[in-house]
């Protein structure tokens, strides 16, 4: 019986300390301001890319995690007013708890380094005359030198964390889980739903980020409508978008569509941002700390 208990016990230090790397990074605190941020974990590191795209789309070799909800337009006037140099002169179209609408690429970036430092103007990205230059390492690589980073996703990242299913090399077309259409709403989180104008359904704004459809298979929302959303992958001056906004098709939302706008663009209100983040490897390590202590421990008393 005492070995079943101390059984239970290690298993239960183990899953607490699991829960605490995964919730890590949910509160971002810099000088007096704090920004409070929902991540879901996305890890099968190593999976294929989907096959539908011609291997092109959705293969990350690292874990990471992915906002929840697209930024809303609080969280940018909040660091906005800790730090002015987030977006120079730009200020969110929409409010509240709506999506950060008419941000720059670059002023999504300086607000990243906000995240990263509690500086506008350093942390993965470099800013020179208001314009940001990703660093030359990786996501993975720079966090395991430089510690917890915010980063604006790249396709790959933003694709995997949309559409893969988390088995095999199979994806889904809509980022709700599904291969069949979502359904049109206004506001919501049904399953299988997304923002967008279809079949009598006629947005006129985009939904708060918490009301934004249904999740996708890693659980994040709004990857489908709402806003489109900058991806950190550069096509020339220009940035891909991917998912789609409140004003779109169906063809917009499906996981074959993409765009590209200019970085520096800030008049387009239907275009968002969401942040990805790597955790300082410390974290891990001390999870794995943790569990190997744990069976010392367990061993020790067997």
């Amino acid at each position: 019986m005492m070995l079943k208990n101390r059984s239970i016990l290690f298993v239960a230090a183990f899953l607490a300390a699991s829960a605490a790397v995964a919730a890590r990074a949910d509160t971002i605190t810099h000088g007096g301001t704090t920004i409070n941020m929902a991540f879901v974990n996305v890890d099968n590191a190593g999976n294929p890319a989907d096959p539908a795209t011609g291997s092109l789309y959705g293969a990350v070799g690292y874990d990471y995690r992915i906002g929840t909800y697209d930024v809303t337009a609080a969280q940018w006037a909040t660091v906005k007013a800790a730090d002015p140099n987030v977006g120079g002169a730009q200020a969110p179209h929409w409010s509240g708890s709506q999506p950060a609408g008419g941000m720059t690429w670059n002023g999504a970036a300086e607000f990243c380094n906000w995240l990263t430092t509690g500086n506008a103007l350093h942390g993965y990205y470099s800013i020179s005359g208001g314009f940001a230059t990703p660093n030359a390492l990786s996501h993975d690589a720079y966090a395991a030198l430089y510690g917890t980073t915010y980063f604006i996703p790249t396709e790959n990242e933003w694709y995997k964390a949309a559409f893969y299913s988390g088995s095999g090399s199979t994806y889904y077309t809509y980022a709700e889980g599904s291969n069949s259409v979502p359904t049109p709403v206004i506001s919501g989180t049904a399953p299988g739903t997304a923002v967008y104008w279809s079949n009598g359904v006629e947005p006129t704004a985009p939904a708060a980020v918490d009301q934004a459809g249904g999740l996708s298979p890693y659980g994040a929302m709004g990857m489908d409508g709402n806003v489109d959303q900058w991806t950190e992958t550069a096509i020339g001056s220009d940035r891909v978008l991917r998912g789609g906004d409140w004003g779109a098709d169906s063809s917009d939302l499906a996981s074959s569509a993409r765009d590209t706008d200019w970085e520096n663009w800030s008049w387009n209100y239907s275009i968002g941002f969401r942040v990805a983040e790597v955790p300082e490897p410390g974290s891990l390590a001390l999870l794995f700390s943790a569990a190997v202590g744990g069976l010392m421990w367990w061993r020790r008393w067997r």
